[in-house]
């Protein structure tokens, strides 16, 4: 678990925490689907003012009602949307790594079946005896 903050908001995000990925993959999916809806053409307020209705949709479904409005402060920028997405990736990357690394400390080295674990034994006696002369 770490501590995700952007600005003045603070939360905790897990991303070993299976109900908390749930969320996560609904967010996202609640996205993709509000940003079909955003227009294409039109006054640029308008495209601004759907795209940070989507972002606030995404970190409400996340975090909880209200979350969106207190991550851009108030403030509509679409500027502040993605870079509070972008602080969350970042997160979510750097937690994926930290992880995986955790995991293969204590992975069982497995070298296949009889056959093979044979093959890689004769390989690595040629290799040993090799370095010993």
């Amino acid at each position: 678990m770490s501590l995700f903050k952007y600005g003045n908001f603070e939360a905790e995000v897990d991303f070993t925490d299976a109900d908390f990925l749930d969320n996560l993959e609904e967010a996202k999916r609640q996205l993709g689907e509000a940003e079909k809806r955003i227009p294409a053409t039109g006054k640029s307020r308008d495209i601004i003012l759907s795209e940070v209705a989507a972002s606030d949709a995404f970190f409400d479904t996340l975090f909880g009602e209200g979350a969106g409005y207190a991550i851009r402060d108030g403030r509509n920028s679409i500027k502040v949307c993605i870079g509070a997405m972008e602080a969350l990736n970042v997160a979510e990357v750097e937690d994926s790594k930290e992880i995986k690394q955790t995991r293969e400390k204590y992975m069982v080295q497995n070298h296949g079946n009889r056959q093979q674990r044979k093959a890689y034994q004769k390989n690595n006696k040629n290799q040993h005896k090799g370095k010993q002369r």
